[in-house]
């Protein structure tokens, strides 16, 4: 009664092999769906469960990828888990969050936490770019690593993002297309890649009007719905509004467009919107929101194929893979949806 059940047990009760039912146990699509079967409702008959620790001790593999990420409260990070999650699934692998809640130290400890764990790898979301980097240059020496969507000062580490520089401009284009002529930016401190990107592209684009632009035209805080609020706020209080708010991410316009519809604010008539991120949040704003749209499927996938290369090649240079976004036009800058903008 207290004999442990071992593999070969369940290969026996299936009469399979055992390297059969290794395989149909680990989800190996190339088995045969009618052995697999056997195979599974044996290892359920049996009561048969695999030791995951010694699997790993054995294999040097645990078939698990670490996520960290600065935020669980903005909707974009976990869109980028849920790709990530779909694309490890395919090879049977699986993936542990943490969340660093924007505080260099504790995703310091997070990513130590992780690897302590025997991941086969990590993905990092930093959360600054110079207060993350010696964790995750760290890091970086002991597992193989990715970072994706912002990146720290780590040379030698491999990154996945979005062209920041590109998505700021599709979006003041369409705004100057639209007959803006004065802009305001509502962002974060560049204390971030993509906060730094997208603030300096908005700073090169309007430079010739800035000698006349009003100092609260370009608002800094961080990447939240409160900071989006807030800055609605200072921009009512500070006399007529520009043609044009851009946003640094949906969050931020998501309680920036709150106040302003409060206030009675017509948009896109007297004020339009424009953001990044292009979180599901945006379908449902009053109006639509026009946002900067990120091929997240297509990040994830990279990040993941980097990773397994890196696992490979540990020593080598380096790498960068940059991806164009998509400007998604809807009602807040056009006063319709544009283009199947609602996809």
């Amino acid at each position: 009664m207290n004999k442990r059940i071992t593999m070969l047990d369940v290969a026996d009760a299936a009469g399979v092999s055992p390297a059969t039912a290794s395989r149909a146990l680990s989800g190996n699509p190339k088995v045969d769906p009618e052995l697999a079967r056997r195979v599974v409702d044996a290892s359920i008959q049996l009561g048969y469960s695999a030791n995951a620790m010694a699997r790993a001790l054995r294999t040097r593999r645990t078939d698990t990828i670490g996520v960290v990420v600065p935020g669980i409260n903005n909707p974009y990070f976990p869109s980028i888990v849920e790709a990530l999650e779909g694309i490890l699934a395919e090879s049977n692998r699986s993936l542990i969050l943490c969340n660093s809640r924007q505080e260099p130290v504790l995703e310091s400890s997070r990513i130590d936490l992780l690897i302590n764990r025997m991941v086969d790898g990590l993905v990092v979301i930093p959360v600054s770019t110079r207060e993350s980097a010696a964790a995750v240059a760290a890091a970086a020496q002991r597992v193989p690593l990715v970072q994706l969507d912002r990146y720290a000062e780590a040379p030698g580490t491999d990154y996945v993002g979005s062209d920041n520089t590109t998505g700021l401009r599709l979006l003041m284009d369409h705004l100057r297309d639209m007959g803006c002529r004065t802009f305001a930016y509502v962002g974060a401190h560049p204390t971030t890649s993509s906060a730094h990107e997208r603030h300096t592209e908005f700073r090169a684009l309007t430079a010739p009007q800035r000698p006349a632009a009003p100092h609260h035209w370009e608002l800094l805080g961080d990447f939240s719905m409160e900071w989006g609020s807030a800055a609605a706020r200072l921009l009512l209080a500070g006399g007529p509004l520009p043609d044009a708010i851009i946003c640094g991410a949906d969050v931020v316009a998501i309680g920036l467009l709150a106040v302003l519809n409060d206030a009675g604010i017509g948009i896109p008539a007297q004020v339009k919107i424009g953001s990044f991120d292009d979180v599901s949040l945006s379908l449902i704003t009053t109006p639509k929101l026009t946002s900067v749209r990120h091929p997240v499927a297509d990040l994830a996938r990279e990040t993941i194929r980097l990773l397994d290369e890196r696992s490979l090649n540990r020593g080598g240079p380096g790498r960068k893979s940059i991806f164009c976004p998509q400007l998604m036009v809807r009602e807040s800058t056009a006063g319709l949806e544009v283009g199947g903008a609602g996809a």
